[in-house]
């Protein structure tokens, strides 16, 4: 199961790179050719338009999975190991709801937009509220495991502990460098 998860978020990482040059190729040709040659691709907008929404919650599904979202452990950091616990167990499950409710809107959005064509290329809209169909499918199962995880774990081993210490002022001769 491990390595199917490998493959798959390290096929997702070469998507994310393959649409970035996609993007920037597109509207750099777009660029070139509308203000070199008085013309253009008449489908640039709209396809980097959608790798952008593709591109945008494929990073944040692999943001999820590496958990390499920005975390604030004010709080978690100064209570005990199984208060912690619960406070990470309390924070997947509203993370399970909210993908829930997003699921739903995806879902809806994608229904009426399905058969409503983009103005130039004629591809369905729900292409676009697709991505948030099935951002919210992986993502619930991500966090569905790791839930699981959490639960499995005794209190104080589920975290990722990173203590580099308080951040001081270093004496150099440069003002105000943190170190």
């Amino acid at each position: 199961m491990k390595t199917i998860l490998n493959l798959y978020f390290s096929t997702l990482k070469v998507l994310i790179c393959s649409t970035l040059v996609c993007i920037t190729t597109l509207i750099f040709l777009n660029v070139v050719l509308r203000y070199g040659f008085n013309s253009g691709l008449f489908f640039s907008e709209e396809i980097s338009r959608l790798a952008f929404v593709w591109l945008v919650f494929a990073g944040a599904q692999l943001m999820l999975h590496e958990n390499g979202h920005i975390g604030v452990d004010m709080l978690t950091s100064r209570v005990s190991p199984k208060v912690a616990k619960g406070m990470l167990v309390l924070s997947q499950v509203l993370m399970l709801y909210v993908t829930w409710l997003f699921l739903q809107g995806s879902w809806k959005q994608t229904l009426i937009n399905l058969h409503v064509g983009a103005p130039s290329t004629g591809v369905s809209m729900g292409m676009f509220y697709g991505a948030g169909l099935v951002f919210s499918i992986f993502s619930f199962g991500l966090i569905t495991v790791q839930l699981l995880d959490s639960l499995r774990k005794p209190a104080g081993t589920y975290a990722q502990q990173i203590s580099d210490g308080p951040a001081t002022l270093a004496p150099t001769q440069e003002n105000g460098v943190l170190k």
